[in-house]
C-alpha cells in the first residue's frame, strides 16, 4: 500500500466514529450505574479521550506504529469490559462502555491495508474476546452453545467490517485515481487541440499559399522540388495534428484520422470534419468506411456543384454514424439516387458492416448521405475536433 491515503474521506469518517464512540462511552459509563471498578474505567476514559485528541490534531493517518497502538487501545478497552463490570456482564444485553470505539481502529485498519489489514485487524479483536470473558469471570468451558455462537459472531462482525471497509476504501481511490487521470488526459487533449488550431490556422495556411504561389511563377525543376519539399512538410504537420495522443491497440485504427487524410486530399472542394473523438475501429471496418466516404465526395464533385462538404462522425454504444452532407443543388425525391457508384462502393460496403444507407436531398438544398453501421470499439473521449481541408 502506499504510504500516504489518496483519498482522505474514509479516515474523516473513520475520526467522527471515534468521537461519535467515545461520546457514548461516557454517556453509558455515567449514566448506565453498573461500572464496580470506576477507578480502572476512568482511566480507560481518560486515555481514550486523550488518544483520540490525539489522533485529532496530529491527523495522522497511516504510520504503522500509530495504528498499531491503536489496535493496542482497542483490544485494551475490550479486556477493561470485561474487569469493570459486574461478573458475567458480557452474557447479558446492557450497553457496554466501550461501545463502537474498538471498531473505529478496525476501519482505520481497512482504510490504510486495505481489506487484508482491516479483516486482519478484526480477526485481533475477535481473538481478544475470551480473554475478556475471562477478565468479567466467565468460564468458556461452562458457555451454551447460544452463547458461545453470540462471542464468536461478536468476533466476526469485526472482520467483516474490516473487510468491508477495505474494499470501500479501495474502489474511492480507484474512483478518484481515474478522475486525476482523466482530467490529465483532458488537459493534453486541450493543448493537442490548441496547437493543432495554431498550427492549421497559421503554419499550414501559410505553406499551402506558399506552394502554390511557386506553382504559379514557375514548372522549372528546382522551384517544383521546392514545392514537392514544402508538400512533404505541409503533410506531415498535418499528421501531428490530427495523430491521436493514446496508443493504440494493435489492429485498431482511428477513423478520425484515416478520414482527416481522405479530406486533406480533396483539392477540389473544402471538407470540414467534426468527430466526437479518435472513434477507434477495427481496421478493416474503418477501411471500408473510409472507401464508402470516398466515393461520396467523388460523387459531389462531379454531380453536385457544391461550395462545401461537412463531414461528420458520431460514435456511441450502438455503431458509428457517418453523415456527408453538401451543399450543392440536390435532387428531387423521386429521382434515381441508386447509381452504380453508390450501389457497388457505397450501399455494398456498408451492408457488408450490416449497417444501412440514408439519403435526404431537396431541389436546391443539397444532398445528406448517412451511414449507419451498428458495432465497433470506439474511443468517444475528448471534445468534437473540427478539421479544414483545403
Amino acid at each position: 500500500m502506499p504510504a500516504e491515503p489518496r483519498h482522505p474521506a474514509p479516515m474523516l469518517l473513520v475520526l467522527g466514529l471515534r468521537w461519535l464512540a467515545f461520546g457514548w462511552m461516557l454517556v453509558v459509563a455515567f449514566a448506565g450505574g453498573q461500572i464496580q471498578r470506576p477507578v480502572e474505567a476512568g482511566v480507560a476514559l481518560i486515555g481514550t479521550g486523550c488518544w483520540t485528541a490525539w489522533l485529532t490534531m496530529a491527523a495522522v493517518r497511516r504510520m504503522r506504529l500509530v495504528l498499531a497502538a491503536d489496535l493496542a487501545v482497542a483490544v485494551a478497552l475490550i479486556m477493561v469490559y470485561g474487569r469493570v463490570y459486574p461478573a458475567h456482564a458480557v452474557l447479558t444485553n446492557h450497553s457496554s462502555f466501550m461501545g463502537a470505539y474498538p471498531a473505529a481502529a478496525v476501519a482505520a485498519w481497512g482504510v490504510v491495508h486495505g481489506i487484508r489489514g482491516g479483516m486482519v485487524a478484526g480477526a485481533v479483536l475477535g481473538l481478544s474476546l475470551p480473554f475478556a470473558y475471562a477478565a468479567n469471570e466467565v468460564s468458556l468451558a461452562g458457555l451454551s452453545f447460544l452463547q458461545l455462537l453470540t462471542m464468536v459472531g461478536w468476533g466476526l462482525s469485526y472482520v467483516l467490517l474490516g473487510g468491508a471497509v477495505g474494499v470501500a476504501a479501495g474502489q474511492l481511490d480507484q474512483l478518484r485515481e481515474q478522475a486525476i487521470r482523466h482530467g490529465e488526459r483532458t488537459a493534453r487533449m486541450a493543448e493537442r487541440e490548441r496547437l493543432a488550431a495554431r498550427i492549421h490556422d497559421d503554419v499550414l495556411q501559410n505553406l499551402g499559399r506558399l506552394r502554390a504561389r511557386i506553382g504559379e511563377l514557375s514548372a522549372a525543376p528546382t522551384l517544383t522540388a521546392v514545392a514537392e519539399g514544402i508538400a512533404r512538410q505541409e503533410a506531415a504537420l498535418r499528421g501531428l495534428a490530427h495523430s491521436d495522443p493514446d496508443p493504440v491497440p494493435a489492429g485498431v485504427v482511428s477513423l478520425r484520422d484515416r478520414l482527416a487524410e481522405l479530406a486533406e486530399r480533396r483539392d477540389e472542394i473544402p471538407v470540414r470534419l467534426v468527430t466526437s473523438g479518435p472513434v477507434r475501429l477495427p481496421e478493416g471496418m474503418a477501411t471500408d468506411i473510409v472507401a464508402a466516404v470516398a466515393e461520396l465526395l467523388i460523387n459531389v464533385v462531379k454531380h453536385a456543384r457544391a461550395q462545401r462538404v461537412w463531414l461528420t462522425v458520431l460514435h456511441d454504444r450502438d455503431g458509428v454514424t457517418v453523415s456527408v452532407r453538401d451543399d450543392g443543388v440536390g435532387f428531387e425525391p423521386g429521382r434515381d439516387t441508386n447509381g452504380l457508384g453508390l450501389r457497388l462502393s457505397v450501399q455494398a460496403r456498408v451492408e457488408r458492416l450490416g449497417g444501412q444507407v440514408r439519403i435526404r436531398s431537396r431541389s436546391g438544398q443539397g444532398t445528406e448521405v448517412e451511414l449507419r453501421i451498428p458495432g465497433g470499439r470506439g474511443d468517444r473521449a475528448g471534445k468534437p475536433c473540427p478539421v479544414a481541408g483545403h
